[in-house]
């Protein structure tokens, strides 16, 4: 989950909530990004980050009882192994070309990870044998896979951007990342506290996104099921940004 101390208490949004936020950004691409396996690709953009929050499972208070971001947990290889699997199973319910764009996510964000631990390396170069598999059917190149990947990046990292308030102040731009088309690109508010991005690749020059999440006054908990608790029973409150495009 994304935690952000505000004024008002913990503003959390859920990692599914941000997933559904990365595949609103994807939708509004341009259309020649839109290849034809389009849907399944959004699919697997608003599906890349779910299966995340199982309190039977994990612990998600700090020492004193805050709820904890998820750039601050430690990530043990079992767990990332066990919740990989979850993620997968359901993700080729649906189809293989989900789990492809999925196994590809899952190497490149815990390549680090799986230097350090030989399970976890593993398990991912077995991923990878399922992954080129799963690529025949499709006749899907890998040098396809990274174009169609890069879309995912861009949107996954936008996103990100967006629920941890990250976007400088003052007119200040924030790179995104190096992706789509070998492009860099770049984030900023303008005066109107308008969203744009540079270079602009989206078809229309204004567009709305909205993401939900749960504001939480109480300052700490006790116990990881008291914090499920009011966070499952608070109600639900939605952010909205409108895209706009700038002069380039």
């Amino acid at each position: 989950m994304i935690v952000n101390s505000t004024n008002k208490g913990w503003e959390i949004f859920s990692h599914s909530a941000h997933g559904l936020l990365a595949g609103n950004i994807a939708f509004h691409l341009a259309k020649k990004f839109q290849h034809l396996n389009w849907v399944a690709t959004l699919t697997a953009i608003i599906e890349h980050d779910d299966r995340q929050l199982h309190f039977e499972e994990k612990n998600y208070l700090t020492e004193i009882g805050t709820p904890q971001d998820f750039l601050n947990e430690e990530r043990k290889p079992m767990e990332i192994i066990k919740r990989s699997k979850r993620l997968l199973f359901e993700a080729e319910k649906k189809s293989t070309w989900l789990a492809i764009l999925i196994i590809h996510h899952l190497q490149y964000i815990y390549s680090d990870d799986a230097s350090k631990n030989k399970s976890l390396s593993n398990f991912l170069n077995k991923l990878g044998t399922v992954k080129k598999n799963y690529m025949k059917p499709y006749n899907l190149k890998s040098e396809d896979l990274t174009n169609i990947y890069q879309i995912m990046i861009f949107a996954d990292r936008c996103s990100l951007i967006l629920c941890q308030h990250a976007i400088p102040t003052k007119n200040r731009k924030l790179e995104i990342n190096k992706s789509i088309e070998n492009k860099t690109y770049f984030i900023w508010n303008n005066d109107r506290n308008e969203v744009i991005v540079e270079p602009w690749i989206f078809d229309d020059t204004n567009f709305k996104v909205s993401c939900e999440y749960k504001l939480l006054d109480q300052s700490a908990f006790t116990n990881n099921k008291e914090f499920e608790d009011v966070l499952h029973k608070s109600p639900v409150k939605i952010k909205n940004w409108r895209f706009v495009k700038g002069k380039e």
